[in-house]
């Protein structure tokens, strides 16, 4: 994972498997054939706020796990495993147990 960084505002995160998605009673709406992805982030940018000067805190962390919309979500394959990409604005919502 160390080859990839995200810039300019992108998380980057690790897409969990099936099994892992069920979380406690929680039903997530049929939005059509797609599907929300479901991540766990290993990594986030910093972002620059040109109005003011300096860089805006997030309250984003590594290890935190995520639902995301899957038509913004860039998926990388790199040396042999699947990452994904999305913008720390398109998270939708952060599971917490």
């Amino acid at each position: 994972m160390s080859k990839l960084k995200p810039r300019n505002g992108n998380v980057i995160l690790k897409p969990m498997e099936e099994s892992e998605m069920m979380v406690g009673n929680i039903i997530i709406p049929d939005m059509g054939n797609e599907r929300p992805i479901m991540g766990e982030i290993l990594a986030v940018s910093q972002v620059y706020n040109y109005n003011k000067g300096e860089y805006a805190p997030t309250d984003l962390r590594a290890g935190m796990k995520v639902v995301l919309p899957p038509i913004r979500t860039h998926k990388v394959k790199l040396e042999g495993e699947e990452y994904l990409i999305a913008n720390q604005n398109d998270i939708l919502s952060v599971i917490e147990k």
